[in-house]
């Protein structure tokens, strides 16, 4: 595990233990570190354009309320994917 890996990990993996154990800035600690790494993404060529994080973090808004509750969620449900594959996807080179 690399450290761009435990970086895309530390943001979900923050917001869970905030979630869990009620303390709230440590919530939104982690997904403002989901959000920086979005926005790096989108800086470094990686994602060229955000839909699936965006089409996450808005069926969460309109499920969960208040609505930035719901954005916040989807953000970190995308960033929680988007480690899974960085964990368990196949590289261009694993595929040579």
């Amino acid at each position: 595990m690399n450290a761009f890996t435990l970086f895309t990990l530390s943001g979900p993996l923050l917001a869970a233990i905030g979630w869990f154990t009620h303390i709230h800035w440590l919530f939104w600690v982690g997904v403002g570190l989901a959000a920086i790494n979005l926005f790096m993404s989108l800086a470094s060529g990686a994602m060229r354009a955000p839909v699936l994080p965006m089409l996450v973090m808005l069926v969460a808004a309109v499920t969960l309320k208040p609505w930035y509750l719901g954005l916040g969620v989807g953000l970190l449900v995308w960033t929680a994917l988007e480690t899974v594959g960085e964990l368990f996807g196949t590289s261009a080179a694993d595929r040579l």
